[in-house]
């Protein structure tokens, strides 16, 4: 949904809807099956994310240490610095390590293609949030979907419309057209609530019964 919002200028165009501007400037946007997508992580969501992709006939490169036999129907696994230079865009599906802490940053940015979109719905900290916003306002990275970011601890899933708020850099990424940031919701769908219920739920009865 991020990515299709972010080629399509959504945010900017939901904006104008609402004060009645229905004008077309500024809002031509690109066709995914044009596009090379970069998937870094291919587990249980980054695998789904390339089925997902995969309809709609882009070229899809993987990254991953492990690679799997599934994604390969779909995409082809290269190396990070390969997928980082071919990718116009990129999803990020990586747990948090000391090794992917900070993975976007000013030397990979660089890398990477002028104008690229990049999506986050993985972890926060993957990205260097310094780096990202001067690459937003040099207009390396031409659109940024985020549903995390670092220093969000305390801040999402609450109601702050009164509040100041502490994390400077999410404020500020905010007022940028071509960034779409969700509060943490990737995962809230009724089957994902359910099944983290019933994971919980079965999770207490096996250590009762231990």
């Amino acid at each position: 949904m991020l990515l299709l919002m972010c080629m399509r200028n959504y945010k900017q165009a939901l904006w104008r809807g609402q004060v009645n501007d229905y004008s077309l400037s500024g809002l031509q946007g690109k066709e995914l099956h044009d596009l090379t997508v970069g998937v870094m992580g291919t587990g249980n969501i980054g695998r789904t994310f390339v089925q997902l992709l995969s309809g709609f006939g882009c070229r899809i490169l993987a990254y991953d240490l492990h690679e799997n036999e599934d994604v390969k129907k779909y995409a082809t696994y290269v190396d990070k610095d390969t997928l980082l230079k071919e990718s116009d865009a990129m999803s990020l599906h990586l747990p948090l390590f000391e090794s992917t802490y900070h993975l976007i940053n000013k030397e990979t940015i660089q890398k990477m293609k002028d104008n690229v979109i990049l999506i986050n719905c993985s972890r926060g900290e993957l990205i260097d949030t310094e780096d990202i916003i001067e690459a937003i306002e040099s207009k390396k990275i031409g659109a940024l979907g985020l549903d995390v970011i670092e220093g969000e601890e305390g801040i999402t899933h609450i109601d702050h419309r009164s509040d100041i708020l502490s994390n400077k850099n999410m404020a500020y990424l905010h007022q940028f057209p071509n960034v779409i940031m969700t509060q943490h919701m990737a995962f809230y769908t009724n089957t994902a609530v359910k099944n983290m219920v019933k994971s919980g739920i079965k999770g207490i009865i096996e250590m009762a019964n231990q």
